[in-house]
């Protein structure tokens, strides 16, 4: 009871703390898809709530802060992004275009992550004796693509998420030897559409 309540305490204090802190803030709808080993998938969709600062010059465009709580799902943070503008492009600190700006005040750009997963893949010949230990890596990405349009009001947002989630499998090379267990990738897609003003 007292864990439950420690979460609960938690989140709200969490919540609290980014409608402090986003400058802009809003609601929408967003569907979840979170694909399994088979090939199937658990869709959801759900009610969220944002709160983020977009801060544009001359010279930048920077997604400093944002905070997102969706029913279900709990809340989470994004990585924050910081291009250059060069011309109607946005740039990376390498040079390479992340975006566009557009006449009408859009602004739209892509956050890429990755994380990597090392492990042994070990296999066993038919007396199950141990021939072959090899060192592998399994990279895991997230592609982030937002959309923010001007309104009268603020802004339309739109943030589409691909996110390679952390998962096992496991295999025997023969039914009496060991079960060689393998971190895989799965899949999870998201569609978030919000007013922010």
């Amino acid at each position: 009871m007292k864990a439950v309540l420690f979460a609960l305490v938690s989140v709200f204090a969490m919540s609290a703390q980014a409608q402090v802190l986003g400058k802009i803030k809003g609601a929408g709808e967003m569907t979840a898809k979170y694909f399994r080993l088979d090939g199937s998938a658990d869709v959801r969709n759900v009610k969220c709530t944002v709160a983020l600062n977009l801060d544009q010059t001359p010279e930048n465009v920077e997604l400093g802060f944002s905070f997102y709580e969706c029913e279900q799902l709990g809340g989470w943070n994004d990585l924050p992004v910081s291009l250059k503008i060069d011309g109607n492009k946005l740039v990376n600190s390498k040079g390479i275009e992340q975006g566009r700006i557009y006449a009408d005040g859009t602004v739209e750009f892509t956050s890429l992550s990755r994380s990597q997963v090392t492990y042994n893949d070990n296999k066993y010949d038919g007396f199950c004796r141990l021939y072959s230990f090899e060192k592998k890596t399994l990279n895991r990405d997230t592609v982030i693509k937002y959309k923010f349009v001007k309104t009268a009001a603020g802004y339309e947002m739109s943030r589409e998420v691909s996110e390679d989630r952390l998962a096992y499998k496991s295999r025997r090379d023969y039914p009496r030897c060991p079960a060689v267990v393998i971190p895989t990738a799965v899949k999870m897609t998201s569609s978030l559409n919000a007013g922010l003003k």
